[in-house]
């Protein structure tokens, strides 16, 4: 007796506790909601060390530190020092995960040719990816210096990425 008492007490927990394993099934809810984590790092770059001979500006190449760390690229698509530049980002983890970017838009202070990023005038948006990164969305928020004189750039990134699971 105290057996089938303890076998129909375990299917009863069964099926009382079907609708929460249901639930955490991923096929079940095809808008999981996204895992947010802070990010933060420096990255550092040659100003045009990719020429491009149609173009005023070539693309800026460096090495990325921090939870994104791989190489960055950007390729300075217009505008100037009084309305601000439109920048497009090309990113690659070490893992060779790739992360897409929307076209930043970069509000310079500059004396002479140093051009200052202050919190807030440079932020890019997190546009999707490969790997990991595949459709996730985030933001950074850049600050540091580019020195036009010396081809050097580094900045120092912050914000958050959303991933979808």
């Amino acid at each position: 007796m105290k057996r089938i008492a303890f076998v129909m007490l375990f299917v009863l927990s069964l099926v009382v506790s079907l609708p929460a394993w249901a639930a955490d099934n991923p096929k079940d809810n095809p808008n999981p909601a996204p895992k947010c984590e802070p990010i933060g790092g420096v990255l550092m770059t040659d100003i045009n060390a990719i020429a491009l001979p149609s173009a005023t500006n070539g693309t800026n190449l460096g090495p990325v530190f921090g939870d994104l760390q791989g190489s960055v690229a950007a390729t300075i698509l217009g505008g100037s020092m009084a309305a601000g530049f439109d920048i497009q980002h090309y990113w690659v983890t070490n893992s060779g995960d790739k992360i897409y970017f929307k076209v930043a838009h970069l509000t310079p202070t500059a004396a002479n040719d140093v051009v200052a990023v202050r919190w807030g005038d440079y932020i890019a948006q997190i546009n999707g990816g490969t790997g990991k990164y595949k459709n996730a969305t985030g933001t950074l928020d850049c600050f540091g210096l580019a020195d036009f004189t010396q081809l050097t750039l580094v900045l120092r990134f912050r914000g958050q990425v959303c991933y979808v699971q």
